[in-house]
C-alpha cells in the first residue's frame, strides 16, 4: 500500500524531504570534501513534485515521452528550471564560490556575485516537433531558486501552469523557429527565462509554492484546492521591461492602439503612458498580454501563421 496520495500537501512536502531536501544535503556534504560541484540533476525531481501537486500520474518517461498523463487520453509536459547551486564569484577576489559557501573561502568576503541564468528550454528541432508543442494539454513550468539571490538559505519551489495553445507562448515558439533558429548555426534551443517579457505573456497561472528554509523545514503557501488560489501570470509593470530587447518602440505602438491608448514619445514615456493606461483599468491584463504578443511577435509570425495553432491564427483584435 502506497505511503503517500498523489494530490496531497503531505505527499509534496515528503517528496521534496526525500528527494530533494536530504539528496542535496548528502551531495553538499560530499561537495565540501571532493570540491566538486553540489549541483544535482533536478529536472526529474520537477517531474515528481507535478505528479504529486496535481494527483496527475507520470508516463514513466525521461526526456521524451509524455510526461504527466490526464484524463480522456490528454497529457501535459514538464520543464524544469534549477536556480539553485550555480556555481557563483567572489566580488572582491574573484574566487570561485559554491552555492553551499556563505563567506569566499579565499579571502573571506561575505560579498559573492551568485547566478541565476538558467531557464527553461524548449528544443523543437523540425517543423513535426514544433507542432506536436500545441498537443499537450498544458505545459507545467517548475522553478527552484533562491528566495533572495544574496542569501542561499531559503530555497522557493513554484509551479506555473500554462497552455502552449496561448497566443504569447505560441509566437514566440514559432518566431523562434522560422526566424531565431533558422539563422542560427548552433541551433540552440528556446530559452524561456522566469519572470521575462516573454514569461509575462505566457498567460496561465501558479499553482503551487513553497519555501524550503535553512532548517529544511517546508512551508507550503500555494497547493491545488488546498491551500491558497491560483495566481495568474502577469506582467511586471511595463516600466521593468526598458531594456528588453524583445519588447520593441513598434510593439508598444501597435499594442496601445489595439487597446485603444492614444500615446507617443521616447521609449520611456511610452512604456510608462501604457503603463498608466493599465492602471486605470480600461483592458486587462489577459487583453495587455494578447495585445502585446501580437504588436511585438505579429509581424515577426506573419509569414507563418498556418503553423501556429488553431487558437491564434488569426492576428488579434480587442
Amino acid at each position: 500500500m502506497p505511503r503517500y496520495e498523489l494530490g496531497t500537501v503531505a505527499a509534496s512536502e515528503a517528496i521534496l524531504t526525500d528527494l530533494y531536501i536530504n539528496l542535496r544535503r548528502a551531495i553538499a556534504q560530499w561537495a565540501a570534501v571532493t570540491q566538486q560541484t553540489p549541483q544535482a540533476r533536478m529536472g526529474y525531481i520537477g517531474q515528481h513534485l507535478t505528479s504529486v501537486v496535481t494527483g496527475f500520474p507520470g508516463g514513466r518517461s525521461g526526456a521524451r515521452g509524455k510526461d504527466l498523463l490526464l484524463p480522456d487520453d490528454k497529457y501535459a509536459e514538464i520543464k524544469t528550471c534549477y536556480r539553485v547551486d550555480q556555481l557563483g564569484s567572489c566580488s572582491n577576489c574573484g574566487q570561485a564560490v559554491a552555492s553551499i559557501e556563505l563567506v569566499c573561502p579565499l579571502c573571506g568576503s561575505d560579498v559573492i556575485n551568485r547566478k541565476d541564468d538558467s531557464k527553461w528550454l524548449i528544443g523543437p528541432r523540425t517543423e513535426e516537433e514544433l507542432g506536436e508543442l500545441w498537443e499537450p494539454a498544458s505545459f507545467y513550468l517548475v522553478l527552484f531558486d533562491f528566495a533572495d539571490l544574496r542569501d542561499p538559505r531559503q530555497i522557493n519551489a513554484r509551479i506555473w501552469k500554462v497552455d502552449p495553445r496561448s497566443r504569447g507562448f505560441a509566437y514566440a515558439l514559432v518566431d523562434y523557429y522560422f526566424n531565431i533558429r533558422a539563422k542560427s548555426t548552433s541551433k540552440a534551443p528556446f530559452n524561456l527565462w522566469p519572470f521575462s517579457f516573454k514569461f509575462g505573456l505566457l498567460g496561465g497561472d501558479l499553482i503551487y509554492s513553497a519555501t524550503i528554509n535553512e532548517n529544511d523545514e517546508i512551508e507550503t503557501h500555494l497547493f491545488p484546492s488546498e491551500r491558497g488560489e491560483s495566481k495568474p501570470i502577469r506582467l511586471e509593470p511595463l516600466t521593468t521591461y526598458a531594456k528588453s530587447t524583445a519588447l520593441t518602440n513598434a510593439g508598444l505602438l501597435s499594442a496601445a492602439h489595439t487597446l485603444g491608448s492614444a500615446i507617443e514619445g521616447t521609449r520611456s514615456e511610452l512604456l510608462v503612458a501604457l503603463q498608466e493606461a493599465r492602471g486605470s483599468g480600461t483592458f486587462s491584463d489577459s487583453q495587455l498580454q494578447d495585445a502585446l504578443a501580437e504588436g511585438v511577435y505579429g509581424p515577426l509570425v506573419a509569414d507563418y501563421r498556418d503553423r501556429l495553432p488553431e487558437p491564434v491564427r488569426e492576428p488579434y483584435a480587442q
